[in-house]
C-alpha cells in the first residue's frame, strides 16, 4: 500500500502551545447512563458506539473500550461484520493508545507508531489551530474492512518525557472503509474539490499504471470533513474530485 501521509496516534501532533477548541456539546456519558440497561436504546449497539465517542471527550478511555467493546458484541449479534470489525478497530486503536501514552510520559525513548495506523492528517480548525481536528485512518485485522476512518478534536497537550507535548483527541466520528483495497490501490491526501469549496480530504485511487502521469484519474471514493457538523462525508466514483500525483515519474 502506498502511504504518503505522517501517521498520527490519536492524531498525535509535537506542536506545543496550540489552542484547544471547544467539545461538541452532546448528552454527556452520564446523562446517558440513565438509560435503563435493559431498554431497547441501550441493548442497541449503535447506542455503544455514541456513548464510546462522548467517553472519547472527557477522556474516559476505559470506559470509551468498554462501551466499543459492547457495540462490536452487539453488531456480531446481528450478524453485522462489518459494524463489527469497525467498533473491534476502535478497540484496539485505544488500547494501543493508553499503553503508548503512558510509556511517552515517562519514557524518554522515542517509540515508533505500528504499522496498522496508516496515516494521521491534521485538519486546521475554525480558530487556526492547525491540528484543531484530525483524520486517521486505523487499519482492521478482518477480513471483512479496509479499516476505520476517524475524526478527532484535540482535547488537550500532555508533556513528553522526551521534550514537547503531544496531542490528545475525542473521536467524533467513526466511518468503516469497505471493501479493502484491491490491487494497485492506495490512500491519497493529494485531492482538491472541482467546485472550489475548500475540505480535507482522503481519497482511494487506482495508481497503478499511473505512477508518470500527474492525475488519478480512477478515484473509488473520497472521504471528506464536514467542520460545521463535525462529520465524515463520503462518495464513490466523484465527479467534481481531482486527484493529482505529487511525484510523476518518481519522488
Amino acid at each position: 500500500m502506498n502511504l504518503f501521509v505522517p501517521r498520527l496516534a490519536l492524531g498525535v501532533s509535537l506542536l506545543v502551545g496550540a489552542c484547544t477548541p471547544a467539545l461538541v456539546h452532546t448528552e454527556s456519558p452520564a446523562q446517558s447512563m440513565q438509560l435503563s440497561q435493559n431498554s431497547p436504546e441501550a441493548m442497541n449497539p449503535e447506542t455503544f458506539l455514541d456513548w464510546g465517542r462522548q467517553r472519547t471527550q472527557i477522556g474516559d478511555w476505559q470506559g470509551a473500550i468498554a462501551n466499543f467493546q459492547a457495540a462490536a458484541d452487539g453488531f456480531a449479534g446481528q450478524g453485522d461484520e462489518t459494524r463489527q470489525a469497525m467498533a473491534e478497530a476502535i478497540v484496539r486503536y485505544l488500547d494501543w493508545w493508553l499503553g503508548w501514552s503512558d510509556r511517552q510520559r515517562e519514557s524518554a525513548e522515542v517509540e515508533m507508531m505500528p504499522d496498522w495506523l496508516s496515516f494521521g492528517r491534521c485538519v486546521e480548525d475554525q480558530t487556526g489551530h492547525v491540528c484543531g481536528y484530525s483524520l486517521q485512518f486505523v487499519q482492521s485485522d478482518k477480513d471483512e474492512i479496509e479499516g476505520v476512518l476517524l475524526l478527532q478534536n484535540h482535547i488537550y497537550d500532555v508533556p513528553m518525557a522526551t521534550g514537547g507535548s503531544y496531542g490528545v483527541f475525542g473521536i467524533l466520528a467513526a466511518e468503516a472503509v469497505s471493501p479493502p483495497l484491491q490491487g494497485g490501490e492506495s490512500w491519497i491526501p493529494f485531492c482538491e474539490r472541482l467546485d472550489g469549496e475548500d475540505s480535507a480530504m482522503m481519497a482511494i485511487v487506482q495508481t497503478h499504471g499511473y505512477e508518470d502521469a500527474d492525475e488519478y484519474p480512477e478515484i473509488r471514493e473520497v472521504w471528506w470533513v464536514n467542520l460545521e457538523e463535525e462529520s465524515l462525508e463520503f462518495q464513490k466514483s466523484p465527479s467534481h474530485i481531482r486527484c493529482w500525483n505529487p511525484c510523476p515519474g518518481g519522488c
